[in-house]
């Protein structure tokens, strides 16, 4: 009451007794991707291509059938929007309780099936030691939480470190991802549809390594749920 919190997407102080660690302008700014957007991969296009699938997939069809997120992840040069600030302080300030309140922004925009198995994309363990905590799986677990969903959480893993995608082109993300992930369990992901959680959708490289691997181990489909799309 007497030192009250900050927001952690703005850093300004939140009203005594505020039950989120975003503030509610912060919370409302991170708007739903409204289209036209593509229907594979949901990445945002020109208002006169609505239904249809963006050049991206159309030359490099993904694995799972489709992707979508809670908002637009938007790392402008004037300033972070809300949502990706609010995802740098997840990962990168630790800041574990926004997990909490992006999975709430998760869990009332969910669009896909309600017996589907939230599987979070891992992290290889040298960076999970770093870090502390896989971002992903915390999103899912807070997702199935608020929509009575099961979250597997070992079930995929990194085969081997891989170098990190930021900065790299589509196509280098995609050879560095090329068998990056086992499915540990074929037995838990077999006839069933599976939901990929992760905090942001940039090209979709990881998203489709990921989906090619557990297709591979007997998935019905797979779908990815991030809270960012970078448009």
């Amino acid at each position: 009451m007497v030192f009250p919190a900050d927001c952690e997407a703005c850093e300004r102080p939140l009203p005594p007794g505020h039950p989120s660690c975003l503030c509610s302008p912060c919370r409302d700014a991170m708007a739903p991707v409204h289209g036209p957007f593509c229907d594979v991969c949901g990445v945002p296009l020109p208002s006169d291509q609505a239904g249809a699938s963006c050049l991206g997939c159309l030359r490099h069809p993904p694995a799972f059938t489709s992707a979508r997120a809670a908002a637009l992840y938007l790392p402008a040069a004037t300033g972070l929007n809300p949502l990706a600030a609010a995802v740098r302080s997840l990962k990168y300030r630790r800041r574990r309780r926004v997990a909490e309140a992006l999975g709430g922004l998760l869990a009332e925009r969910y669009p896909f099936r309600s017996d589907a198995l939230l599987i979070p994309v891992p992290l290889h363990l040298g960076r999970l030691r770093a870090r502390g905590f896989n971002q992903a799986l915390l999103l899912a677990r807070a997702l199935g939480r608020h929509r009575g969903l099961p979250v597997a959480a070992r079930v995929l893993a990194r085969a081997r470190p891989t170098e990190a995608q930021t900065g790299l082109p589509a196509a280098e993300r995609r050879r560095n991802l090329r068998d990056a992930f086992v499915v540990r369990s074929t037995v838990a992901v077999e006839r069933r549809p599976v939901v990929l959680v992760d905090d942001v959708l940039t090209t979709g490289a990881t998203a489709d390594a990921c989906a090619r691997a557990l297709l591979g181990a007997g998935a019905r489909r797979v779908d990815v749920y991030t809270a960012g799309r970078a448009p």
